[in-house]
């Protein structure tokens, strides 16, 4: 004898995570599902009647509180390693290290833009970008706290790095999602700077075609900065509110549900 769908009435489902879950014809009464992850859930025929959605404030407050500290720290790295290669010229003994800086921001901002594309794309950049970002954060903050010293600043890099890959391959909810997005726009932005110094530079010595082209891609990186700024706010916003990212909702019925406030990004409907 098959058993019919489980019913949720009348409980507090807040925050709960029914990720990846099968729920079809799952019915749904009466409910707070505020802050609760339904994404890439299979809701095929599920009803849900009267039920809360939307935002829960404190997810959204805990969330910006961990998104501004790690924010300001990553600013803060970011902006004293470029600042201290304004002015290496190539052939002077920092010069790798301003030729590695540009290679990890490039890499953080660029993986960090790629995984908006599909979610196989994801797959593979995320974890790029965690490393990427993570590596730029522990070569700072390993040299700040030992007066400097490269081996250390080196070792924090390729231990932070591995950890950032290893926590955001194996962590993929929207708000590891939203700190790498951040994260990455600050890297983009730093990149962007970079390149609008190294262009200005030309121009007062008179190559222009060079300068333009370097111009030029800095304002790419601006671009970069401003959409992964944008998909970081997006993934805040499907871990504070209801998530019904890439879902199936065929059959779906919502009876006084609103599902204006909640996160329907990708989501199958039809």
């Amino acid at each position: 004898m098959v058993s019919p769908p489980p019913s949720f009435i009348n409980q507090d489902l807040r925050q709960r995570s029914f990720r990846q879950q099968t729920l079809q014809n799952v019915h749904f009464a009466d409910c707070d599902l505020r802050g609760c992850d339904f994404s890439q859930a299979d809701l095929r025929g599920a009803t849900f009647v009267r039920c809360r959605t939307g935002y829960l404030p404190q997810r959204w407050a805990i969330a910006g509180l961990l998104l501004a500290l790690l924010g300001a720290l990553m600013f803060h790295a970011v902006s004293s390693l470029v600042f201290g290669t304004l002015g290496t010229l190539p052939g002077q003994a920092a010069w790798p290290y301003v030729v590695a800086l540009h290679i990890a921001l490039a890499i953080a901002a660029i993986s960090t833009f790629l995984r908006r594309l599909s979610w196989r794309m994801a797959t593979l950049a995320q974890p790029l970008a965690g490393l990427a970002i993570a590596a730029l954060m522990g070569f700072f903050y390993g040299g700040r706290l030992t007066d400097n010293s490269p081996t250390w600043a080196l070792v924090g890099a390729i231990a932070c790095g591995l950890l950032g890959s290893l926590v955001t391959r194996l962590i993929r909810t929207p708000l590891v999602a939203s700190i790498v997005g951040l994260l990455g726009a600050i890297a983009a932005y730093g990149l962007a700077f970079l390149l609008w110094v190294s262009g200005s530079n030309l121009f007062t010595t008179g190559t222009w075609g060079s300068g333009l082209a370097i111009a030029a891609l800095a304002m790419v990186f601006v671009g970069v900065t401003v959409g992964n700024l944008w998909d970081g706010g997006r993934s805040l916003k499907s871990h504070a509110s209801t998530s019904f990212r890439q879902a199936d909702l065929r059959n779906c019925t919502f009876s006084d549900t609103p599902v204006t406030g909640c996160d329907v990004t990708r989501a199958i409907r039809r």
